[in-house]
């Protein structure tokens, strides 16, 4: 059999995937794959000779079933599925960033995404809160707060006792200071607040957090007047790309460790 080339295997998995995905392990006759999908003999007929012809299904016994190759390129395309949905689902806001800005296509499979509506402007912003709220530690990047922010890791810094690792930009910084003193004050007493400043960081907010319920990241993208779209993942490369990320950038940022120091 002539090796066939990816792109044709995503083209065939894209067209016959309910063929592919009815067959099963276990086996299936051509008449059963006709009454489940609703569709003609010939229509049945094609999607069996092209994934047979590249190996996804085999016949046994009078039945089809997906071979191993068939069962791992569905779980590709769904993957591949997902994370087009996310990017779909987010390309507007998404467009705004730069396209050499650092950002993992894993972030946006199966992810939770939340845009901020005329009734409910603030509402990506308030679900990134909800992971601070629900968070034992965070780990942060962020080229902007709000007031609102400020006041979610206070409570959770002082009254539940968060502990937080935050690289934020200078001009952030400057604006905490001036603007919220008293509460940058109060939480850096603590000590349960590590902050660190840098000349540069990435213009989306980045977080990831560990729950009660397990690793989150979350992703603030903003817009004019405040956060534009909200996304959220909890699966393991998302995580591990967001904690990579964070590290690069706090290894390159100074330490804060009073508000006289900006």
């Amino acid at each position: 059999m002539t090796r066939p080339d990816p792109s044709e295997v995503m083209a065939v998995v894209a067209r016959r995937g309910r063929v592919l995905r009815s067959a099963g392990s276990d086996g299936v006759r051509k008449r059963d794959l006709v009454d489940d999908l609703d569709v003609s003999r010939s229509t049945i007929d094609r999607g069996i000779r092209e994934l047979e012809g590249i190996g996804l299904i085999e016949r046994v016994d009078g039945t089809y079933r997906r071979t191993l190759p068939g069962r791992l390129a569905l779980e590709e395309y769904d993957a591949f599925r997902s994370r087009m949905g996310g990017l779909v689902e987010s390309s507007e806001a998404l467009s705004e960033l730069p396209s050499d800005v650092e950002f993992d296509a894993a972030v946006l499979d199966d992810a939770e995404i939340v845009h901020a509506q005329r009734h409910s402007p603030h509402v990506p912003v308030s679900r990134l809160g909800d992971i601070v709220s629900r968070a034992t530690h965070v780990r942060a990047i962020a080229p902007a707060v709000m007031p609102q922010q400020v006041e979610t890791y206070r409570e959770s810094i002082v009254e539940r006792e968060l502990t937080a690792d935050v690289v934020l930009a200078d001009a952030v910084v400057g604006r905490l200071v001036s603007a919220h003193r008293d509460a940058l004050e109060e939480t850096l007493a603590t000590g349960r607040l590590s902050l660190r400043r840098a000349d540069e960081t990435i213009p989306y907010s980045l977080l990831v957090a560990d729950t009660p319920d397990g690793s989150e990241v979350g992703v603030l993208v903003y817009g004019d007047g405040g956060g534009r779209v909200f996304i959220g993942n909890g699966a393991p490369a998302a995580v591990g790309w967001a904690h990579e990320l964070i590290d690069e950038h706090w290894e390159r940022a100074a330490p804060l460790r009073s508000p006289s120091d900006d």
